[in-house]
């Protein structure tokens, strides 16, 4: 197939989860995202946004470099214009080293929305609802 399947058809909810769920295995098995309750949270997925978590920017390289291997693989592509580093903790005020995704530098940046939901970065994670 060159083009896909056809927006709205029925099985392109069932096609997409076979895809992603190739990324969430191949993240799980490296062994590199967060855990919790011994239950892996290193990616967390809704419709086609990916957040990646990792107690470190050497685990969340890791981690992307994985992503660009496996969207090689299955010919997706991911738009890094669309894409942001966050980082929470003592540390996050701290120069940190660019991370890619295959050619392309990923920003890091102080606050991100996503599903309507901001996110800033601080010592400690802060959530804006309204």
């Amino acid at each position: 197939m060159l083009n896909g399947v056809r927006q709205g058809s029925s099985l392109s909810p069932s096609i997409f989860n076979v895809f992603m769920n190739v990324f969430i295995v191949k993240l799980r098995h490296l062994g590199n995202g967060c855990n919790v309750c011994g239950q892996f949270v290193g990616c967390i997925l809704y419709a086609d946004d990916i957040i990646i978590l990792s107690a470190s920017v050497y685990g969340l390289q890791n981690m992307l470099d994985c992503c660009f291997e496996v969207s090689s693989d299955l010919c997706l592509i991911f738009n890094c214009a669309k894409s942001s580093c966050f980082a929470i903790g003592k540390g996050n005020k701290l120069r940190i080293s660019d991370v890619k995704l295959g050619p392309n530098s990923i920003e890091w940046c102080d606050s991100f929305k996503h599903l309507g939901v901001t996110f800033q970065a601080g010592p400690k994670l802060k959530i804006n609802i309204s």
